[in-house]
């Protein structure tokens, strides 16, 4: 006799299982911060010591060789630097060490300085939001900054982050092109796969990520995740 197993949309939102979900998303938010730190700080020490090393060779060898070592410390650099958007982007830091509140408000500052885009930034919190939380929140805000920058031509731009009973609410919104929501974020689409990834991440973290919006109107993005269990 075959034994089917079924399961009900009751057992998927039950609250035993939420909990694992969020447990499981605390505990990939651990191994993002570990392997983010091996890249920043590991990593970044061999590289160091191979520009020690590269320094040593240039001073036995000809100008020829010289210049050759110099391209290959140049790779170097770029290598770093890539290394180090990575760990950024696998843990951001700056909500650790400045808290959520003065990281978004410092992210905008430096954001609207490079891109000129007029942007607003608003923060009203009445308590520290536990790091998880606030490292995704932070994503969101990095990710929404970064499609104005690269496809929303927008000239304005604002972000609204505050909370509301149990629940985080963030608010990302700009003036610029916008696009098909329905369409770019179709499973099989190829482009703001960041955006689809978030809503997994919020949804996991029992929240919920909304994109409005259209051509010639903008993008807004809504989220809401709870602080408490």
């Amino acid at each position: 006799m075959r034994l089917r197993a079924s399961v009900t949309n009751e057992q998927i939102t039950a609250p035993g299982t939420e909990r694992a979900v969020r447990l499981l998303n605390a505990l990939v938010d651990v191994q993002a911060a570990r392997i983010a730190s091996l890249l920043h700080d590991d990593v970044s020490q061999v590289l160091a010591f191979a520009h020690i090393a590269l320094d040593g060779v240039a001073e036995d060898v000809d100008v020829s060789t010289q210049l050759r070592i110099l391209d290959v410390k140049q790779h170097l650099h770029g290598v770093a630097e890539q290394l180090r958007e990575v760990s950024h982007a696998l843990h951001p830091g700056i909500v650790d060490d400045l808290g959520l509140v003065d990281a978004v408000t410092f992210t905008a500052r430096v954001f609207s300085r490079r891109t000129g885009v007029k942007l607003t930034a608003r923060v009203d919190l009445d308590m520290p939001c536990p790091p998880s939380i606030g490292a995704l929140i932070y994503r969101l805000v990095q990710e929404g900054l970064a499609n104005i920058a690269q496809h929303a031509h927008a000239a304005s731009a604002s972000i609204t982050i505050s909370r509301d009973g149990s629940n985080i609410l963030c608010c990302l919104s700009d003036d610029g092109e916008g696009f098909d929501v329905a369409a770019t974020l179709a499973p099989d689409a190829s482009r703001h796969l960041g955006l689809r990834l978030l809503q997994a991440r919020f949804e996991a973290a029992g929240g919920s990520l909304h994109v409005d919006g259209g051509p010639g109107r903008g993008t807004r993005l809504r989220a809401a995740v709870p602080v408490e269990n």
